[in-house]
């Protein structure tokens, strides 16, 4: 499995970190293990689940959100603010988007987390690659 990560930053907009995985699995069991239980945890936070477009989430850790767009077997974009402010700086919530690209067996992951305000861009980029780990893990068992 491969791994890419990268930090985009521009004097116009805040940073945006982009992390993607191949997963050696089709796009439909890799979608089931996105939404399911252990899924929503690894991205979201512990406790939190993903519910229709426009309904909120909340994990045990403080963070919540809103979900944006859930096209199944595409795309997965939700809000997120930190539990520690009111927003994720200056900027409001931050955007996280989960995109799943197909390729015979195998699915490329992507997230990108945009809008980062006064989240530190190296600690997310390490909260996405840790999350795409363990989802990647959950699907070789």
């Amino acid at each position: 499995m491969s791994e890419q990560s990268e930090l985009i930053t521009g004097d116009l907009s805040p940073a945006t970190v982009v992390v993607s995985r191949v997963v050696a699995c089709p796009v439909k069991r890799v979608w089931k293990e996105l939404i399911s239980v252990t899924g929503a945890e690894a991205l979201l936070g512990p406790g939190a689940r993903f519910g229709e477009k426009g309904q909120t989430w909340a994990s045990t850790d403080g963070r919540s959100g809103v979900v944006r767009t859930l096209h199944p077997l595409e795309e997965i974009r939700f809000t997120c603010r930190r539990g520690d402010q009111s927003g994720a700086g200056s900027g409001g919530p931050s955007m996280v988007q989960i995109d799943l690209l197909p390729s015979g067996d195998a699915t490329t992951l992507t997230v990108t987390h945009s809008n980062l305000g006064d989240v530190d861009p190296e600690q997310a980029q390490e909260r996405w690659q840790h999350a795409l780990t363990r989802i990647g893990d959950c699907l070789t068992i």
